[in-house]
C-alpha cells in the first residue's frame, strides 16, 4: 500500500456504497447501513480468501520445487548409501 492508496475497508465502503446507490438510488446506502455492512464484509472476506489463495499457490510451488530438489538429491547419493 502507498501513501496515496486508501485502506481497504475504506476502499469497499465507497465501492459498497457506489453499488448500492447504482443500483436502488441516491441516498439508498444512507438509510440502509445494514446493506452497506453486509457488503463490506463480503468484500473484505473475498478479499482475504483471495490472499490466502495467492499464499497457498505461492508456498505450493515452493514445496513442488524442495521436493524435486530432495529428490533428485537422494538419487545421487543413491549409490554412496547402498552402493553401485
Amino acid at each position: 500500500m502507498t501513501p496515496d492508496t486508501p485502506p481497504a475497508a475504506a476502499r469497499h465502503l465507497r465501492a459498497a456504497i457506489a453499488a448500492i446507490e447504482a443500483e436502488f438510488g441516491a441516498e439508498y446506502a444512507a438509510k440502509h447501513p445494514d446493506l452497506v455492512a453486509a457488503l463490506v464484509q463480503s468484500a473484505t472476506i473475498e478479499a482475504a480468501v483471495s490472499t490466502g489463495h495467492g499464499a497457498h499457490q505461492e508456498a505450493m510451488g515452493l514445496a513442488q520445487s524442495l521436493t524435486s530438489q530432495i529428490c533428485e538429491t537422494l538419487l545421487r547419493l543413491k549409490p554412496k548409501f547402498f552402493g553401485g
